[in-house]
């Protein structure tokens, strides 16, 4: 493996701020959910408790509290390890959380079972920068695990979005 030169990491980056983000979306998350049916709220509050655990986790090591080392070493969360080979730059940080953002507004209009696959489409062909037919195979696996898994197997109907839900835009 080739050692390549690395800007060194910013503070920002290292401090606990980020998993301090993570905490705070998880909990705000969990708070949201809960204005769900009870069968409605189950997965998003699922999500939320493990973003918020792992949040914790990331916060945890990135402190100087007993057991920081085992937590690095477990998770591997340190980023002066070989595979931490990069050191992303504010804009580049500040362009995955559009990424992410721009999912989340997608999911919030069309629904998930379209923005997902839509989402990976693009960031796929976009940002990954992959062929065409690879991006439309990622696509389609992603979809046809939603369907799958959460509308055949589960039962569980996806949200739709404002778009396709009855009275979805009349409701905001």
């Amino acid at each position: 493996m080739s050692e390549t030169p690395r800007s060194p990491t910013p503070k920002s980056v290292l401090s606990i701020y980020p998993a301090l983000v993570v905490v705070i979306f998880a909990l705000g998350l969990l708070v949201w959910a809960q204005t769900y049916g009870e069968n409605a709220r189950k997965f998003p509050s699922l999500v939320a408790i493990i973003l918020f655990v792992l949040g914790l986790m990331d916060m945890w090591s990135r402190t100087k509290l007993p057991g920081q080392t085992i937590i690095r070493d477990f998770w591997g969360t340190s980023f002066d390890r070989r595979e931490m080979n990069h050191s992303p730059g504010l804009g580049q940080e500040l362009n995955i959380l559009g990424w992410v953002l721009g999912c989340f507004a997608g999911m919030a209009v069309i629904g998930i079972l379209a923005a997902v696959p839509l989402f990976c489409l693009a960031f796929t062909r976009l940002r990954s920068k992959r062929s065409l037919q690879t991006s439309v195979m990622v696509a389609l696996a992603i979809f046809a695990f939603e369907f799958i898994v959460f509308e055949w197997l589960l039962d569980y109907e996806l949200y739709r979005g404002l778009m396709f839900s009855k009275d979805g835009l009349a409701r905001w």
